[in-house]
Formats: C-alpha cells, structure tokens, sequence
C-alpha cells in the first residue's frame, strides 16, 4: 500500500497509472477527466475518485512536459513514445478537476485540520501552474 500527500503516493493514483499505461490509450486520459468533472459532487465523489482525477492531471502537466517529480517511470516512459498531445480541452479539463478538488471535495476534508494541509494545498497550486505554463 502506498500513501503520501503527493498525487502519485496513493494506490488509486498508482493502479489508474499502471491500468493507462497496459491500455495503451492516450484517451483515456481525457475520458477520465471528463467523467470526474461531468459526475462531480462535493459530497458524492469519493476520495479514490479524486486522487484518479488528480494523477491523471498530473499525466496531463507531463504531457505538456512539466510532470511531477515522483511521476511513476512506466508513466513517463509511455508517455514519451506515445506522442501524447495536451490541447486546450485536456488542459482545460484538467484545470477544472483540481480547482473542483480543492474547493470542496472528501479528499480535501481528509487534509483539512491536519498538519498536511498546506503542504497539499501547495502541491495542488503546483500543479495547477504546471497545468497553466506555456
């Protein structure tokens, strides 16, 4: 079992990873994604359903080459020859899934009042401005 503060360090994260990569489907990113942001609710989305949405904006900041530094190496390896491209829509997309985790969701709350929160907090800016660059 895998657990941190960073969006990789959760075995939700890591199993959607590990299942994009054996797919083999670049769409399924933006599936992903557009599920989450389309099913959203505060008090509905479950906390594994985020942490999936926020590595696979996590996937989407590397494809535009700016990934995390814990991005799992299969991840980044794929992602390397599979010519994945970020338009403004995946982008975009992504965006909204973080900015809707971190106003309100169960994984948010978990941080909330814990020690972790402003270091979570801080990687989700992050990521946003990773999301947000040239």
């Amino acid at each position: 079992m895998s657990w941190g503060i960073s969006n990789f360090e959760n075995d939700s994260a890591l199993e959607w990873a590990e299942d994009l990569v054996k797919a083999n489907k670049v769409a399924l990113i933006a599936k992903e994604l557009d599920t989450f942001n389309k099913n959203f609710k505060i008090t509905e989305t479950d906390m594994m359903t985020c942490n999936v949405a926020l590595a696979a904006a996590e996937t989407v900041a590397a494809i535009k080459e700016d990934p995390a530094d814990d991005i799992p190496e299969a991840l980044e390896e794929w992602l390397a020859s599979s010519k994945a491209k970020a338009d403004e829509t995946l982008v975009k997309s992504a965006i909204d899934a973080v900015n809707k985790i971190c106003r309100g969701s169960e994984l948010k709350e978990m941080y909330v009042g814990s020690q972790l929160y402003d270091d979570w907090m801080e990687l989700q800016k992050e990521l946003l401005q990773r999301l947000k660059r040239g």
